[in-house]
């Protein structure tokens, strides 16, 4: 049962623009898919504006779990603000893009800009 688990996106309707999130293997924190690699920092994280970028993103997000660097990664349609961030439309990835919500001020979470 635990095996079906796949987290993902609980936003329904239009899914781009998108970006791609996952939790790093060996720490645990959430992870999104840049340029190049994987970044803590949500502002770096690589956009898919159209289905080809999506899937592309996709991709390299299952051969990153598969190569024992992330885990779960999915697609998480954004909203981008008007300086250009992208800020998740479901709450429950907009927790998971801002970081511990108990000292939002402390940690990693206050090194990097993330949308309101």
């Amino acid at each position: 049962m635990a095996a079906e688990h796949r987290a993902g996106s609980k936003v329904r309707g239009d899914t781009l623009p998108a970006i791609v999130m996952a939790n790093h293997l060996l720490d645990g924190d959430v992870v999104f898919l840049a340029e190049t690699g994987w970044t803590l920092d949500p502002s770096a994280a690589r956009i898919a504006f159209d289905a080809e970028s999506a899937a592309t993103m996709e991709a390299e997000g299952r051969a990153a779990a598969a190569g024992n660097i992330v885990v779960d990664p999915y697609l998480v349609p954004v909203d981008l603000t008007s300086t250009g961030l992208p800020r998740a439309r479901h709450f429950r990835d907009a927790m998971r893009q801002k970081g511990p919500s108990v000292h939002p001020d402390m940690g990693k979470q206050a090194e990097f800009t993330t949308p309101a």
